[in-house]
């Protein structure tokens, strides 16, 4: 036998592994991705067994073995999640000859070429006699060639060889002759979607822009934290998001105005020394105050 990785097995006396399983008296595992041969995947834990080999026997040149599969590993293969079974064996490195069977795994890719599970049991007595399993052939492999490339082309069930030939000339003419009502060049096609993507771009911009102006104006943000709010509004609209709506308009006092509009525009009395002095001292223009 040529396994998938190029390796090389012989079984040279399928016999003797008969006699030693017999002799063995032990059931064979069976268990999940050879996990029973892998010392990192025992020492993880608990390594469960898909099912037993019960009795092996030779047939069609080889060995067949009657499993008695567990509830989990029966309903793996009803549903076709595990198809496949490999078995685990000991050999010659030099002869290659297969000397001790040791149990097998369900596995996903197998390496020997070897026969995929049914949903239902095989009895011993009727073990198939071919190994890979036989292509499905498809419904439409039957139909005349004709008929299936009418099919492919849309046409009715009667087309004969005439009318496959025109549809396909006419699509071959189409291919070569595209109907500019139908197509477009390509550089317009690359010309229209750069225009959409920086359109899109300047769209994006200034929602971001806008977004960020608004937390700066309720007070969530500085005006130094500016270009960190617009990347973060850019980059993660959501995470901005966050941001507002677990923060408080902490900053909100620095836009407020410090005197009403109404008492910044009154008058000052003439040559008052004391209004001059409130003026230096609240920042504002002389004469701005009235007694």
């Amino acid at each position: 036998m040529t396994g998938r990785d190029g390796r090389e097995f012989d079984l040279a006396d399928p016999g003797a592994l008969l006699l030693a399983f017999q002799s063995g008296g032990v059931d064979l595992p069976i268990d999940y991705e050879h996990q029973n041969d892998r010392p990192e995947a025992r020492g993880n834990g608990p390594v469960p067994a898909a099912g037993w080999i019960k009795e092996l026997k030779l047939a069609a040149g080889g060995l067949w073995g009657r499993v008695e599969w567990t509830a989990t590993a029966r309903e793996l293969i009803g549903n076709r999640e595990y198809r496949y079974i490999s078995p685990s064996f000991l050999y010659h490195p030099k002869t290659k000859a297969i000397v001790k069977l040791k149990g097998a795994g369900l596995v996903h890719n197998p390496n020997l070429h070897l026969t995929a599970l049914a949903n239902e049991e095989t009895d011993m007595a009727d073990a198939p006699k071919t190994t890979p399993d036989a292509p499905k052939t498809a419904p439409d492999a039957k139909l005349p060639l004709a008929q299936r490339l009418a099919k492919l082309l849309g046409l009715a069930p009667d087309a004969d060889e005439a009318d496959v030939a025109a549809a396909i000339a006419a699509l071959l003419s189409e291919k070569d002759n595209p109907d500019p009502a139908k197509f477009v060049p390509v550089e317009a096609m690359q010309d229209l979607l750069c225009d959409r993507n920086a359109k899109l771009a300047t769209m994006s911009e200034r929602a971001v822009s806008g977004t960020v102006e608004d937390a700066l104006k309720r007070g969530f943000i500085t005006p130094a934290m500016r270009p960190w709010a617009t990347a973060l509004c850019a980059q993660d609209p959501e995470s901005f998001e966050r941001f507002l709506a677990s923060s408080v308009p902490a900053f909100a006092h620095l836009g407020r105005e410090l005197l009403p509009a109404a008492f910044a525009s009154q008058t000052t009395v003439r040559g008052s020394a004391e209004a001059e002095a409130i003026c230096r001292q609240l920042g504002l223009p002389a004469g701005t105050l009235k007694d």
